[in-house]
């Protein structure tokens, strides 16, 4: 071998080894360099797994971020003095294949009668933390092409006079479109998105909830030993400064210590101060024992991630009604049968007195006897006088004398 094919060889595994070393390292900084504020997003499920975005469909969403990219904070929490200052980002998704146009505005949290978490209507004004946040502009509307995002700052300006507690908003994108109705009618649709902001205004703070207008209904059964089911109402109130929700215990005890206990009680979702949710909760298995008490319990449960102050349970009771008319229309036929009876024989008693007729004080050997009491002299008129007279009536038998005075025979008339 001669040593220029040496040389050349050794040249090239060199060239080859730079050019991977290179590769790697291009690779490596293509890996690290950071994201734009736009950037391409796939359409994902729930699960995290890409999917073809549907036709004529837009899909979008909002998403906590930083000043470059979304994050994985997923709502946003914050502490706060009063007349303090917080700036932040938000991300605006445009998930879908079609270029999508989007109001972004930030608002009051509320919750909905059946207790859910809401933005407060487009068409209607916020008091409290929506006031509080401000956007690049108001009526800040932004237009994405398919499956791009953009990162919006937002700033957060806290009064001097907020109020201590919980404030909540929402950072909401709408989507505002039309539609044609069966009836050819051009309607106006509004689809909005949103994350979630808690702000904690530092001060004193006091987790309540208040139980009210507690109401019970019994529906029993015609088995005069059968249990009912007690169906219980009832409204759930936060009354304090920090949003609650709760675990529930609901059971009904009874006059002579029995006790049903509901089963799958729902749990009360967030509740914002001020706002209250309506619960109904039936309890099977109640015993009618005349008087029965019903007792509610909720268990607190806060924001993950925010401070606990120690509070609760919150309790509330009531009695009620719950009659066993089934059986106490029973034990009062016994009883009417009972008494009847009892009755019947003593009639029936007196009847068979009736018939044998009264019975001799002095019983039946005694009748027609002389007694003569030790002293007493008997006094006879004699059979002569009798005679004499032309009675033919038998005999009598002298009446005895007693202490000399005579007296008719015991039983006689």
């Amino acid at each position: 071998m001669q040593p220029s094919d040496t040389r050349i060889r050794r040249s090239t595994w060199l060239s080859l080894l730079t050019s991977a070393l290179v590769s790697c390292a291009t690779a490596l900084l293509l890996s690290l360099a950071p994201a734009s504020a736009q950037m391409t997003v796939p359409s994902l499920h729930a699960s995290g797994t890409a999917v073809p975005a549907k036709k004529n469909v837009v899909t979008f969403g909002t998403q906590t971020a930083s000043a470059t990219k979304p994050d994985s904070r997923g709502i946003y929490l914050f502490g706060a003095t009063p007349g303090g200052r917080i700036e932040d980002h938000v991300a605006i998704l445009n998930y879908s294949d079609q270029t999508a146009t989007f109001l972004i505005r930030g608002t009051d949290a509320v919750n909905t009668p059946q207790g859910g978490f809401a933005a407060l209507p487009i068409n209607e004004r916020s008091h409290d933390l929506g006031t509080w946040i401000y956007l690049p502009r108001s009526d800040l509307t932004v237009t994405l092409r398919p499956r791009t995002d953009l990162i919006v700052p937002f700033l957060i300006e806290v009064p001097a006079d907020a109020t201590p507690g919980d404030h909540v908003g929402v950072i909401t994108a709408t989507l505002v479109s039309s539609v044609i109705s069966k009836s050819g009618q051009r309607l106006r649709l509004l689809q909005t998105v949103g994350t979630r902001i808690f702000l904690r205004v530092s001060g004193p703070l006091r987790p309540s909830l208040t139980i009210t207008w507690l109401a019970l209904r019994y529906q029993g059964t015609l088995d005069p030993f059968g249990t009912g089911t007690a169906e219980i109402t009832y409204t759930v109130t936060n009354t304090g400064n920090v949003a609650l929700g709760g675990l529930q215990t609901v059971d009904v005890s009874g006059l002579f210590g029995s006790r049903a206990t509901a089963a799958h009680v729902p749990k009360i979702g967030l509740l914002l101060p001020g706002f209250s949710v309506k619960q109904k909760v039936e309890v099977k298995g109640v015993f009618p024992e005349i008087l029965e008490t019903a007792h509610v319990s909720i268990r607190p449960l806060y924001i993950a991630g925010s401070v606990a102050p120690r509070a609760g349970p919150f309790q509330a009771s009531r009695s009620f009604w719950a009659i066993p008319w089934i059986l106490i229309a029973i034990i009062v036929v016994v009883i009417l049968l009972v008494v009847g009876w009892f009755r019947w024989r003593r009639r029936r008693r007196r009847a068979r007195d009736a018939t044998a007729g009264p019975q001799k004080p002095g019983g039946p050997d005694r009748v027609g006897k002389q007694v003569s009491p030790p002293g007493d002299v008997p006094v006879s008129n004699g059979s002569s006088e009798r005679e004499a007279a032309g009675d033919e009536s038998p005999a009598k038998e002298p009446t005895p004398v007693v202490s000399g005075r005579a007296r008719k025979p015991l039983g006689l008339k």
